[in-house]
């Protein structure tokens, strides 16, 4: 049991998971609160911690520094990650959106992990994010300059 529990993201002698995640809490999409709510429930009775820099770029370097495990956003803009996603990159962590669609910095949702934790992160986030969706959250594109052709999400893929 114990190997099944370390395998499953679970300490052996604890209920919690082992690892450290990252959000913020500057949702401005009032439809976007339940589901916040939900992940931030989830994890904080879960998980060892949660942080909040601030910052999502300096999140994503956490993230490529194994200060941290995991990070989830909603609502971010190209120059909230851009340079924090090619140092997560480089570094080997994933990102997506966080229902699990190839990430460009023009979606408003992301999930970055390590590639050991990312399934299980992206099964958390999945359910509450297809919620909001479902209740009309856009977090598809935006701030896109004119004259960009942006591809994104199943379009990158």
């Amino acid at each position: 049991a114990g190997a099944e529990a370390a395998a499953a993201g679970w300490c052996c002698w604890c209920c919690c998971w082992c690892w450290c995640q990252a959000t913020e809490f500057n949702c401005h999409d009032e439809q976007l609160w339940p589901c916040m709510a939900e992940l931030f429930r989830d994890f904080s009775m879960n998980a060892m911690g949660i942080r909040a820099s601030g910052a999502a770029a300096v999140n994503l370097c956490h993230l490529a520094a194994g200060q941290i495990d995991a990070y989830y956003q909603y609502m971010l803009k190209p120059y909230d990650v851009a340079a924090g996603i090619i140092v997560l990159e480089e570094a080997g962590g994933r990102v997506t959106t966080a229902d699990g669609s190839a990430y460009s910095v023009f979606d408003r949702s992301l999930l970055a992990t390590n590639d050991a934790l990312y399934e299980q992160m992206l099964q958390k986030v999945e359910g509450p994010t297809s919620r909001a969706l479902q209740q009309g959250v856009q977090l598809g594109p935006a701030n896109v300059p004119k004259a960009y052709r942006v591809r994104s999400g199943r379009q990158l893929e």
